[in-house]
């Protein structure tokens, strides 16, 4: 990648930090610096993904749009050839896959049919009682994380003991128009693996759906966390299922989000959370979002599961923005 950071020393000058790993790379804003009448502010506030092939300025991304490809960075401050080299010589970014996995030859979007069923067996908990086969290991199980039965009934949580998703715990999705859309796998055997088995990604790409957006109330505080056992513990939340954030869910959050966002990601995680955090502090969400920081060998399910709605409640409180030194 040193091709496209030299181009980038060329265009912006001095590299105020540049973290290799995460391949992020920051320098002074030019628009901030045109604002301040100065050359150089010190302040290393634009930052450049190289790997997603994306840029923004989390101190002015949102007033003077300083957000978005590094095409357009180039386009700005850059001159035609120094365009043309990075446009020749950049690689697929994990962004241009998938929006060309939702385009057709023509670039038109590619409306998805959803043929996705529950699987084989499946039996929604709230209906089963000790007589049903296996009822009791699997409401067992799930006492011992501290999932109550209200978490259970709201989320329509149910279990199989047969086919392809044998004895698993299996937590549904449903779309903003109640069809189901996606749904978790978890085997309660500690000895079973892989721990948690999910639809394919020719059955449905994780990336085409947000997890139980029906349950969302966007007028309200989100939460987005990393696993789906995290999100059953905290109310308006969202599993990423992972550590990143897709485009989907990028772009609805942007248009629809009307509270604050709330970054949970596990312990382990921080450096993604402040990814995450800026990224999505811009445009319509400047200054909305916040972040929790957890302790390193934590993450909301742990916490719910040795404290409860107690350690959830304080968890909570203790939501707020990133300090300066977390930002540089």
């Amino acid at each position: 990648m040193s091709f496209i950071v030299h181009i980038l020393e060329d265009i912006l000058g001095t590299v105020r930090k540049h973290n290799e790993s995460s391949q992020q790379i920051s320098f002074d804003c030019p628009a901030c610096c045109e604002d301040k009448g100065v050359t150089e502010d010190n302040k290393g506030n634009l930052e450049v993904n190289y790997t997603k092939g994306i840029f923004h300025c989390w101190s002015c991304g949102g007033t003077n749009n300083m957000k978005g490809p590094i095409e357009k960075l180039l386009k700005k401050y850059g001159n035609k050839q120094q365009l043309k080299n990075y446009l020749l010589l950049k690689p697929e970014t994990d962004y241009d896959k998938q929006k060309k996995e939702n385009l057709d030859e023509n670039g038109e979007e590619i409306i998805r049919e959803n043929n996705i069923k529950l699987p084989e067996g499946f039996k929604l908990l709230k209906k089963c009682t000790s007589k049903d086969y296996k009822y009791d290991v699997v409401m067992h199980y799930l006492k011992e994380r501290n999932i109550t039965d209200e978490m259970i009934e709201y989320n329509n949580i149910g279990y199989t003991t047969q086919g392809k998703y044998f004895n698993r715990i299996v937590i549904p999705s449903y779309g903003e128009n109640g069809d189901l859309n996606y749904f978790v796998t978890r085997a309660w055997d500690k000895w079973v693996k892989p721990k948690y088995f999910n639809p394919s990604e020719d059955e449905i790409p994780k990336t085409s759906i947000i997890f139980n957006e029906g349950l969302i109330n966007w007028d309200s505080t989100i939460y987005l966390t990393e696993g789906i056992f995290d999100s059953l513990t905290i109310p308006n939340s969202i599993p990423i299922l992972g550590k990143t954030l897709f485009p989907l869910l990028e772009q609805k959050l942007q248009e629809r989000a009307k509270a604050f966002i709330v970054v949970c990601l596990d312990g382990d995680a921080f450096s993604n959370s402040m990814i995450l955090y800026k990224l999505l502090n811009t445009n319509n969400l400047h200054n909305k979002i916040r972040l929790i920081k957890l302790p390193e060998n934590h993450d909301p399910s742990s916490i719910n599961e040795l404290l409860g709605k107690r350690g959830i409640i304080k968890m909570l409180s203790n939501t707020r923005k990133p300090t300066n030194i977390e930002l540089f």
